[in-house]
């Protein structure tokens, strides 16, 4: 797993899991909470790498962020990770094994053209639309926030099935969201949610890093065409 990791990938990795897991300790967070955290850090990094195996911990995510949403309410969030993340992630494992780079050891980055990109702004404000009235229909909380979070994921895992390096502006976007969809209830007293705050911050600094990490890919890649 850890073949062709640099120094600074392997401490922030580890860094990220021990602060993860000190937080949820000391906050007494509960144990679901504190490992969908942390497996949500090591996807992060994985898809920063460009490495399948984080398509197939995507899976895992899945799970675990539906049940803790689930607890808390965010039932609209459940059924979409459900119904179409899952299958999203499933697509994105075969995209992926069909699209492996030998010079690099990791997915091939494709470009994506404008007709592309219009569809889907288009199919992502009716998405939105949809979303909005299904999550309102469940009386989600914080509606309009889990609702962009929603459509923002969607967008990013789709750009991610299509081998895009821009799916990593969406993810920022998304931790973003995330810090506000799970910062509210820790600021009205929810403590032990705390180390799903702290799982979008640190996830931040993994997809700037997987920006930077993609557009070498994508150089080397260009290289050795």
């Amino acid at each position: 797993m850890f073949k062709g990791w640099t120094k600074f990938e392997k401490v922030l990795l580890f860094s990220s899991v021990i602060l993860v897991g000190l937080v949820g300790i000391i906050f007494k967070a509960e144990t679901l909470t504190t490992i969908c955290s942390i497996v949500g850090i090591i996807t992060a990094l994985l898809l920063a790498k460009g490495k399948n195996l984080g398509q197939i911990f995507g899976l895992l995510i899945v799970a675990l962020y539906s049940m803790v949403s689930f607890k808390n309410k965010y039932y609209g969030e459940v059924i979409i990770y459900l119904c179409i993340m899952l299958p999203m992630y499933i697509i994105g494992i075969i995209s992926w094994l069909k699209h492996q780079n030998k010079e690099t050891n990791s997915v091939e980055v494709n470009t994506i053209k404008t007709k592309e990109w219009i569809s889907v702004f288009i199919a992502s404000i009716l998405a939105f639309i949809g979303i909005y009235f299904l999550l309102k229909a469940f009386n989600t909380s914080q509606l309009f926030i889990s609702s962009l979070s929603v459509i923002d994921s969607l967008f990013a895992i789709y750009l991610g099935i299509r081998r895009s390096k821009y799916s990593f502006y969406f993810y920022v976007v998304n931790d973003l969201i995330l810090i506000a969809l799970w910062g509210i209830p820790v600021i009205s007293g929810s403590l032990i949610l705390l180390p799903m705050v702290f799982n979008p911050i640190i996830n931040l600094i993994n997809d700037i890093y997987g920006i930077y990490n993609w557009k070498k890919l994508e150089k080397i890649q260009n290289v050795n065409i």
